[in-house]
C-alpha cells in the first residue's frame, strides 16, 4: 500500500500532467484539478506552491480579481518538460525528414520556435549545435516541387477530416491526363514514402477512394456541409491488407523467392504486416509471402528488384511480370 508520501508525489505528477496537457488551451481550473487529484482546493494550492518553490517550474495564476476556484492555472510560457541535448537534436533531425514534403512549412515554423525556445530557457548553442548538425545530416528524398502550395492544401484536408466537413477538390487523373472535380467527405489520411494520400467517400463515385495530396491542385472548404463519421470505418483496417494505398478488395497469398545477395537485407525489413519467412534456401536464398490486396501497385515494387526477386505464386502474377519485362526490354532493344 502506497504512503502519505508516495500518494501525494502521485497528486503532484497529476497536477503537472494536467498543466502540461491544459497549459496551451489557456489553463486549467483549481476545481478540476482538486476533483482530478481528489483532494481540496487548499490541497491543490499547497502542491501548486511546491511545484513552484521546490521543482522551480513556474505557474501563471489567475489575475488577482478573478475566483481562484474558477480561474485558469497554467504552466509559464518559458518552461519546458525535461528534454536531453541528445533526445532534442533527435526531434530536431527528424524534422529535417520532412524538408520538401507537405509538412514543412509548418514544420520551419515549429522548429524555428522549438530552437528558439530551447536556447533562451535551456541550452547554450555549445551544448546543442544545431547549424553544425544540420551541415553534418543529408537527408536523400524526394522534394515536392511546391512544397508549401501542397501544404496549404493538406492542412485544409486535416481541418477538414478533424470537423466532419465536406470539401470540394480539383484532382489530377493521370489516365486521363484532366482535372476531376469531386466533392467528398474526408476520412483520413496515409503516409507512404512521405509522400501524402487522402482516403475519403466520393459523392461522385459513392465510393471509398484514394486521393494523392499532391495531385490536388486546389480545396475549397464547405464548412457548413457536415457528415457523420461512420462509426462502422476503421481506417487501419480498411488498409489492413493493402501493399500500397489501395483497398481493391481482392486478397490474395503472394510468394516470392529473393536472392541470396538481397536476402539479408529483405530479413531486416517488415515490408507489410503479413509478411512470414517461409523458407530460408541452402543457396542463401530468402522464400517470403505476403496476404495482400492492392497488387498493382506491388509490381512497380518488384520491378526495382529486377532479377534479384522471382515470384512463385499466384501464376498470373508471375505471367504480368513477364509482360512487364519483356515491355522494358523493348523500350531498350528500340
Amino acid at each position: 500500500m502506497a504512503g502519505p508520501d508516495t500518494t501525494k508525489a502521485l497528486r503532484i505528477a497529476k497536477v503537472i500532467e494536467l498543466l502540461n496537457k491544459k497549459s496551451p488551451y489557456g489553463g486549467v481550473s483549481l476545481t478540476e484539478l482538486a476533483d482530478s487529484c481528489e483532494v481540496t482546493t487548499r490541497s491543490i494550492l499547497r502542491y501548486l506552491d511546491q511545484i513552484e518553490n521546490d521543482l522551480h517550474v513556474s505557474i501563471v495564476r489567475p489575475e488577482k480579481n478573478t475566483s481562484k476556484k474558477e480561474g485558469l492555472y497554467r504552466l509559464d510560457a518559458g518552461y519546458l518538460p525535461s528534454v536531453s541535448p541528445e533526445n532534442a537534436l533527435i526531434i530536431l533531425l527528424s524534422m529535417l525528414q520532412q524538408q520538401g514534403s507537405a509538412l514543412a512549412g509548418r514544420l520551419n515554423e515549429i522548429k524555428d520556435a522549438l530552437i528558439g525556445t530551447l536556447f533562451k530557457y535551456k541550452y547554450s548553442p555549445q551544448s546543442l549545435p544545431i547549424e553544425q548538425m544540420q551541415e553534418r545530416i543529408y537527408v536523400v528524398e524526394e522534394h515536392l516541387a511546391d512544397p508549401a502550395g501542397v501544404g496549404e492544401i493538406f492542412a485544409n484536408l486535416v481541418q477538414a477530416i478533424k470537423d466532419c466537413y465536406r470539401v470540394k477538390l480539383w484532382y489530377y487523373v493521370a489516365h486521363s491526363g484532366e482535372n476531376s472535380k469531386r466533392v467528398v467527405e474526408p476520412y483520413g489520411l496515409i503516409c507512404k514514402h512521405h509522400n501524402w494520400y487522402l482516403v475519403a467517400h466520393c459523392l461522385k463515385r459513392n465510393d471509398i477512394r484514394v486521393f494523392r495530396v499532391d495531385q490536388v491542385s486546389n480545396v475549397i472548404p464547405y464548412t457548413s456541409e457536415h457528415f457523420e463519421y461512420p462509426k462502422d470505418f476503421s481506417l487501419k483496417d480498411h488498409m489492413a491488407h493493402s501493399w500500397g494505398v489501395i483497398n481493391d478488395g481482392d486478397v490474395c497469398k503472394v510468394k516470392l523467392k529473393f536472392s541470396p545477395q538481397v536476402a539479408r537485407r529483405v530479413k531486416n525489413l517488415v515490408y507489410h504486416p503479413s509478411q512470414v519467412i517461409q523458407d530460408e534456401l541452402p543457396d542463401g536464398s530468402v522464400v517470403m509471402s505476403f496476404e495482400i490486396c492492392g497488387i498493382d501497385e506491388m509490381k512497380t515494387w518488384l520491378v526495382q528488384w529486377g532479377d534479384m526477386v522471382e515470384v512463385l505464386e499466384p501464376e498470373w502474377l508471375r505471367e504480368d511480370m513477364c509482360e512487364i519485362a519483356k515491355r522494358i526490354l523493348e523500350v531498350y532493344n528500340n
